[in-house]
């Protein structure tokens, strides 16, 4: 039985040995250029690459002048959570880290510079009719941005150990920082910190002032390995993976493909996507039955929904509560007509589904940036909405009748009247009682022929399921120009 049970614990050790070498390999992926939501899907990309060949460290070749401020948060939380799966994020900066570039870095485990690279510079600016310049101080907008990139960028250093005084000194050209010998330990602190150390009355000394008031941090290789924000230097990737211990292990080098640019580009297309979506899909609701307005919406809103996952921004949730909405509109369209409440549920789910997509997977109310995400989001929803709304007025006011549009815009039921305007008098009189023939189903609109009434059809509702055409009904309400039948003793007409 002993021998027996060394056998088996052979057998068992000689079965674990490949998944002891599971976790080998690099995936090397190199970050160029500007950031954008491709640089966010190369970066899901690679790390899901890495995830299913069994690799155990990511290594990301930088030179990149920076990004948005957003796509920076949404960058570092994704090396966040491939930290979390027991990915080894590495930066090696090739040839320059600035701006959100900087973050990227600092967001890795392990921070490698080449010699003649620089890292820092992350001051916001904004795009304005002269070129790139500074974030207006007008009503306090610069001290706020400031403060959330500022509160941002010492987060990401004290959770990798790197002095968060020098990680604040690259965003806000205020923060000054000082090297000091407190107790017999040096420290780097800014100014605040410095006043403080004083003011406690220990053993302090200055040794030196690394960033004045008044500038930016921007610091060299060299300078980056002195000051603590780096780990060594790297010349080449092989001494990179050297420095952290991956020698002679398989690479894999990913770089961006046509996909991410074109992830890239519906993304940029995303409110054009949801005003359109919202314009069909209340424009469907204006039309009987289900037709080409609600598919076009669908569309509009699985596309952009497509584009937001294959970059990491929407995640499971996010899908199931718009597709969850969805099916509330449906059931409300077509199962519980008039039930109000299922649809109210409905739209509100995909409002939310679609505002989360926007923001991405991490989000917390506790992160100052994110919460600003998150309100930036429902503002853009808001505005959109809003011109779709406008769309729809214009179009159903001055535009129904051009071929394009004439069968997806409601357009007058009477001459001169449109979609819930007072039926007029002199055209003919309405009752409650009167009976006629539905000419199409009514889900819960539709058009219905009422006996002695004139030759033209009437729009109305019905007053609880869905009627097919061909049903004889009977006005069960008639107001200011509603029309509600419900389904006439006797069956189709």
């Amino acid at each position: 039985m002993r021998r027996l049970s060394h056998m088996l614990s052979l057998v068992c050790l000689a079965s674990l040995a490949p998944l002891a070498g599971a976790a080998d390999g690099v995936t090397h992926v190199r970050v160029e250029g500007q950031l954008d939501v491709g640089t966010l899907g190369l970066l899901e990309r690679a790390c899901d690459s890495a995830e299913a060949a069994g690799h155990g460290a990511l290594i990301l070749d930088i030179d990149t002048p920076g990004g948005e401020i957003e796509l920076m948060w949404q960058l570092s939380r994704r090396l966040d959570r491939a930290a979390e799966d027991g990915l080894l994020t590495t930066a090696w900066v090739h040839d320059r880290a600035t701006s959100a570039g900087a973050l990227l870095a600092l967001s890795c485990e392990r921070v490698y510079m080449s010699p003649a690279s620089t890292i820092g510079s992350a001051a916001p600016v904004t795009p304005g009719p002269g070129g790139i310049a500074p974030v207006p101080e007008e009503g306090g907008v610069r001290e706020k941005v400031n403060s959330l990139l500022r509160s941002q960028f010492r987060a990401v250093a004290e959770r990798h150990g790197r002095p968060p005084a020098l990680a604040e000194a690259m965003v806000d050209e205020a923060v000054e920082v000082r090297e000091v010998r407190h107790d017999g330990e040096l420290k780097i602190i800014d100014a605040t910190e410095w006043g403080d150390l004083r003011m406690s009355g220990g053993d302090v000394e200055l040794v030196r002032t690394l960033v004045r008031e008044g500038e930016l941090l921007n610091a060299t290789g060299t300078e980056a390995v002195g000051l603590g924000l780096a780990d060594g230097v790297a010349a080449t990737l092989e001494e990179v993976m050297d420095r952290v211990g991956l020698q002679g292990q398989p690479v894999v080098t990913l770089e961006r493909s046509a996909s991410e640019d074109t992830l890239a580009w519906l993304t940029m297309m995303s409110p054009i996507l949801l005003m359109a979506g919202l314009w069909l899909g209340y424009t469907e609701l204006k039309q009987p039955g289900f037709g080409a307005p609600g598919i076009g919406a669908v569309i509009c809103f699985a596309v952009m929904l497509t584009g937001h996952w294959f970059v990491g921004l929407a995640d499971i949730p996010h899908i199931v509560l718009v597709g969850a909405g969805l099916a509330l509109l449906i059931v409300e369209l077509f199962v519980l007509p008039g039930t109000i409440w299922i649809g109210l549920a409905g739209g509100v789910a995909v409002v939310l589904g679609l505002i989360s997509a926007q923001v991405g997977p991490g989000f917390t109310w506790e992160d100052p940036l994110a919460r600003g995400m998150a309100l930036d989001a429902s503002f853009q929803f808001m505005l959109m909405a809003t011109v779709a709304m406008v769309g729809v007025v214009v179009l159903s006011k001055f535009l129904p009748d051009t071929p394009v549009l004439r069968h997806a815009v409601t357009g007058p039921t009477l001459a001169g009247t449109g979609f819930g305007e007072a039926v007029p008098e002199a055209s003919y009189e309405v009752s409650v009682g009167d009976r006629g023939q539905t000419l199409t189903a009514l889900r819960p609109v539709g058009k219905v022929k009422l006996q002695g009434a004139s030759a033209q059809d009437i729009e109305a509702r019905a007053a609880g399921d869905a009627l097919d055409a061909g049903v004889a009904v009977v006005v069960v309400e008639a107001s200011g120009g509603r029309v509600v039948v419900e389904q006439a003793e006797g069956g189709a007409a």
